[in-house]
């Protein structure tokens, strides 16, 4: 009677942490290229749609914004690549740190600057901001960057890298609440008109019978 034979063991199928990365960094590559292909076309017949996700119905800046946003996208991708054994091994413990003065982004918002001009950061800049900034944060940017609301499926598997690889939620949410949905200043109070000198504003609800 033959012994019987040791059972097998299934092999792993769970991505690496890298893996997940790279995943959601190149979908996110996949959706960039297809929205700045055709975006025009979306914006021409829906409007809400640029005013939702990019807070402006100006080609110049959202192309600009898209543009940035698969630069970003394309420079986190090479870093998560150099870095994936390291990335692999698992969370780090955080120490606590000085608190640091915040650095300014490497361009000024588009709309800070002429829109028309749509100032894009050069390459260097963008890798040097990649290098940088945890990579929750860089996903974040990108998410901002290309217009991408809530809503989208890609939503979900932003929150767990933001969870487990840095970046703040909250601000993200508040950033594509502001852009969606801009406060609009509060109306003026009627000016007083001012009554010539040495005489007295008549109180209100008197006047010429």
């Amino acid at each position: 009677m033959s012994a019987a034979a040791p059972p097998t063991t299934q092999p792993d199928t769970q991505p690496s942490r890298s893996g997940r990365l790279l995943a959601l960094i190149r979908k996110l590559i996949d959706y960039g290229t297809a929205l700045a292909a055709t975006v025009r076309q979306r914006v021409a017949a829906d409007p809400i749609f640029a005013s939702t996700g990019f807070g402006t119905a100006d080609l110049a800046v959202i192309f600009a914004r898209i543009a940035r946003g698969l630069h970003l996208a394309q420079a986190l991708e090479a870093r998560v690549l150099r870095r994936a054994a390291w990335l692999d091994k698992g969370p780090r413990q955080r120490t606590a740190r000085p608190a640091s003065k915040p650095t300014p982004p490497a361009s000024p918002p588009a709309e800070t600057s002429d829109p028309r001009l749509a100032h894009l950061p050069t390459a260097e800049q963008i890798a040097a901001e990649v290098r940088r900034r945890p990579i929750g944060a860089v996903i974040a940017e990108i998410y901002r960057d290309l217009g991408i609301l809530p809503s989208h499926p890609l939503w979900r598997d932003v929150q767990q890298a933001m969870c487990e690889f840095g970046g703040s939620l909250t601000r993200l949410l508040c950033d594509i609440l502001d852009r969606a949905f801009p406060l609009k200043p509060p109306p003026q109070a009627p000016s007083m008109q001012l009554a010539a000198p040495g005489t007295a504003l008549a109180p209100p609800g008197t006047g010429p019978p």
